[in-house]
């Protein structure tokens, strides 16, 4: 099989067909619009409905608010105090605030407590036993050095 070069290629139109062409027109001539309905949409399957075990399970999944019990009515609290007294009392006073109240907590995470107080380091930093060397009292760079003030701090040209 050999290749070649394409030359003079062009981009072939579609063959209009005249039937779709007349319909066109037609439509797009207008005209009054008489008899006009609304189109009924057809209904969708029906969603299976929610079961409840009794009446009032129904009643607090339709009125309990979510935000807590202080918003909810004074029967949806009896309720909830029954369905609720079988747990731990933390249970049924988070339900009451509308937030978890008793998390528990581990007192080095606990950002309310004040500072302790740290006693000051006994140790000194620098230590100057004497001797031939002169005592390290800065570094540069990562590396100790001795202040000598015989030298220039900076470098002169003379």
């Amino acid at each position: 099989m050999q290749g070649g070069a394409i030359r003079k290629a062009r981009k072939k139109s579609p063959k209009k067909d005249e039937k779709i062409g007349e319909a066109l027109e037609k439509q797009m001539q207008g005209g009054a619009i008489r008899k006009a309905r609304k189109k009924i949409l057809k209904k969708h399957e029906k969603v299976p409905t929610r079961k409840f075990w009794d009446a009032h399970h129904k009643y607090l999944s339709q009125k309990l608010t979510g935000r807590g019990g202080k918003l909810d009515s004074a029967f949806c609290r009896n309720k909830m105090y029954g369905i609720m007294s079988k747990y731990h009392p933390a249970l049924f006073q988070s339900y009451l605030a509308g937030k978890v109240r008793d998390i528990p907590h581990d007192k080095q995470f606990d950002l309310d407590l004040p500072q302790m107080p740290s006693r000051p380091d006994t140790r000194p930093h620098v230590v100057d036993y004497g001797g031939s060397m002169t005592s390290l009292s800065h570094s540069e760079n990562g590396y100790l050095q001795a202040h000598s003030s015989e030298f220039h701090s900076h470098r002169e040209l003379i």
